[in-house]
């Protein structure tokens, strides 16, 4: 019996004999194993906020829903979230900033999956069409409107995640004759730039555009086909 006590002492557990009635306990938790079970609580509460909070956002925009409509949705109080995420701007940075790469990686499967240059940029012109109407069409202005720490998070990932995604189309367009192979990637990748730091300041115009989404596709096809039109042909 003493050889056995000494097994269950050494694997962790006390045989009791403080009055337990000789019945075995689990070991007390070691203080590691309680700062991991705080933080799993921790990440399970702020994820639960930043799904309230995408789902409200999606729902009424942007800038028609408040702290405490997060709060009341999440189960939380308002101070949860200021203790979360250090204020409701702050909230919406981390929301943005998921849709944004999540927008990515739907794009990333578009240009890497079957099909032509067509049919590619169809694809992507409906998902970013579609992507456009979400949030109430808040979504690009929030994008390009929100301070410097999300215009530095724009550039870091377009430089990194965009510009290689638009030179791989851009290639392919070219090797399948749909793309001008006499115009120089970098005077294309100017171009996108231009057109980029336009729609950047354009915030105000494309909140006046908000959800429709039949004025969206109009500019996509400006974008890709000119006033020209020319919609499909090869060069």
């Amino acid at each position: 019996m003493h050889q056995y006590l000494e097994i269950v002492n050494v694997s962790g557990y006390t045989d009791g004999s403080a009055g337990s009635g000789g019945r075995l306990r689990r070991p007390a938790r070691s203080g590691a194993q309680r700062v991991n079970g705080f933080e799993r609580r921790k990440q399970r509460k702020k994820e639960s906020i930043r799904r309230a909070a995408l789902d409200l956002f999606k729902a009424h925009g942007f800038r028609r829903v408040s702290l405490n409509d997060i709060a009341q949705k999440a189960g939380v109080s308002p101070v949860t979230i200021y203790n979360y995420f250090g204020s409701r701007d702050a909230l919406v940075r981390e929301v943005v900033k998921e849709q944004f790469l999540s927008l990515l990686q739907r794009l990333r499967a578009i240009t890497d999956g079957k099909g032509g240059f067509p049919e590619k940029i169809e694809a992507l012109v409906f998902h970013k069409t579609e992507a456009a109407g979400e949030f109430q069409g808040e979504l690009a202005q929030t994008l390009f409107n929100t301070g410097p720490e999300m215009k530095r998070f724009v550039e870091t990932v377009w430089r990194r995640d965009v510009t290689r995604l638009t030179v791989d189309l851009l290639e392919e367009g070219k090797r399948e004759g749909y793309v001008d192979k006499d115009i120089s990637q970098d005077a294309l990748l100017l171009y996108l730039k231009m057109l980029r730091r336009g729609a950047a300041a354009s915030s105000e115009e494309l909140a006046a555009i908000g959800s429709n989404l039949e004025f969206y596709r109009e500019l996509n096809h400006l974008f890709l086909y000119g006033m020209m039109g020319g919609k499909g042909e090869r060069r």
